[in-house]
């Protein structure tokens, strides 16, 4: 039984300050902060671990085996990591993930690494994974008990802009601006932001961080967590689509390179063009959490996000192919993918009110979601570009994309269905 109501924070009415018109809860600003620097210093290595890897000797196969493991361990993670808030607290499951990430971290650079130790490098580096889910997505069950529901899908917005801005900007940024600092100073600089992002998340940030607790014992509420998603079709639902949501991202990598080249695109040319959207894509994010709530976040989601997705992907396969080697023409291919990206935000805000009652599970359904996303696009990818070649596996992520929006249209909340009742 979850005991007490939701927070008065989280009601109709927001704040007034700047932040709160922006979308980011004042109370939670430094939360915010913390997220940044605690997500870039443990990410700071993605761009150039596995190649580090080769480069001592392991084979790319051993290597990409690391990964592997590690992104299950981020998707395992991610979806305990909504339950677990609301059996454990929400600031005792961040500092978990603290204590975690130099569980992992610490073996990795004094002893796994300059052994070249395959087995130790593969087990400390996955608890190294299971560290940031756990501060990060705590984070966003916090986030989703305070924020207004006026504003909760620019709030919404403000998360992915900050965790994606740590991960996929900075981090690799700071690894190139300090690279000549040598690799493993780079770990020691990561452990440093680490540090100051659990002080200003956990320290300075003073929120209570009280939200609705179980009394169940800890194998039930995940297991409750996990059937949930049968109980409720619309959350089901929700996990479909969020699903969806981020197959490009991890499908154009693996088939992009591989059909661009026979157009004489580069490599370096692909990976430029598509590190340059990304960061135009915050700007859609936060946009995107605006637009839903203003005209709503069903609509938002229904009229953007798969839709441009969609065509994007299309144009992808189609402007090599009709205007050859045409950089800007790519580009703007990539702006439309992007476009619909920024309207599936609305669904970290709409999956968690499906089931009000119960919002960590909830959470912990989205983040299944989210973890789904990097199999369901390699997936699709190596099913279709066997028999169809890569036109073939773009032309199958556009059609699952076009799926996402009227799929869409059924992730109605129990609010928006009682309105519908009692009009």
């Amino acid at each position: 039984m979850v005991k007490g109501g939701f927070n008065v924070n989280n009601s109709a009415k927001s704040g007034h300050s700047l932040l709160d018109k922006i979308g980011i809860p004042a109370s939670l600003a430094w939360g915010f902060v913390g997220l940044f620097f605690f997500v870039t210093g443990a990410t700071i290595e993605q761009g150039w671990f596995s190649s580090s890897l080769v480069n001592s000797g392991f084979s790319s196969s051993s290597a990409g085996l690391i990964f592997t493991v590690y992104g299950i361990a981020v998707a395992v993670f991610a979806w305990l990591t909504g339950a677990c808030t609301q059996i454990f607290g929400i600031r005792r499951l961040m500092l978990a993930g603290v204590i975690l990430y130099f569980v992992g971290s610490l073996p990795l650079v004094l002893v796994a690494l300059p052994q070249k130790s395959y087995w130790l490098i593969m087990l400390v580096y996955t608890i190294r994974g299971a560290s940031y889910p756990l501060f990060a997505y705590s984070f966003l069950v916090w986030l989703n008990y305070r924020a207004p529901m006026a504003s909760l899908a620019r709030a919404m917005s403000c998360f992915w802009i900050t965790f994606g801005l740590g991960m996929t900007v900075f981090a690799p940024y700071f690894s190139s601006a300090f690279m000549f600092m040598g690799k493993t100073n780079l770990f020691y600089f990561g452990f440093v932001l680490v540090i100051i992002g659990a002080v200003c998340a956990l320290v300075l940030n003073h929120d209570d961080a009280k939200i609705p607790q179980t009394n169940e014992a800890v194998l039930k509420g995940l297991f409750d967590s996990f059937t949930l998603i049968f109980r409720r079709p619309r959350l089901g639902l929700g996990v479909i689509v969020k699903a969806i949501n981020d197959i490009g991202k991890f499908g154009y990598v693996i088939v992009m390179p591989i059909y661009l080249i026979h157009y004489g695109y580069s490599t370096s040319e692909w990976l430029t063009v598509w590190a340059i959207v990304n960061i135009v894509g915050y700007f859609f994010n936060y946009l995107f959490g605006y637009i839903a709530d203003s005209i709503g976040w069903r609509k938002t989601l229904v009229y953007f996000s798969g839709t441009f997705c969609g065509l994007g992907t299309l144009g992808l396969w189609l402007v090599p192919v009709i205007l050859g080697h045409n950089l800007i023409a790519l580009f703007m291919a990539l702006v439309l993918y992007t476009i619909g990206l920024g309207g599936f935000v609305p669904l970290s805000a709409i999956i968690p009110n499906l089931v009000p009652e119960n919002k960590g599970a909830a959470i912990s359904a989205l983040n299944l979601g989210s973890g789904l996303s990097n199999f369901l696009g390699p997936l699709i990818v190596s099913i279709f570009i066997s028999p169809f070649g890569s036109a073939g596996a773009l032309i199958a992520l556009a059609v699952v994309y076009f799926l996402a929006s009227p799929l869409s249209y059924f992730l109605k909340t129990p609010d928006e269905l009682n309105q519908a009742k009692r009009a």
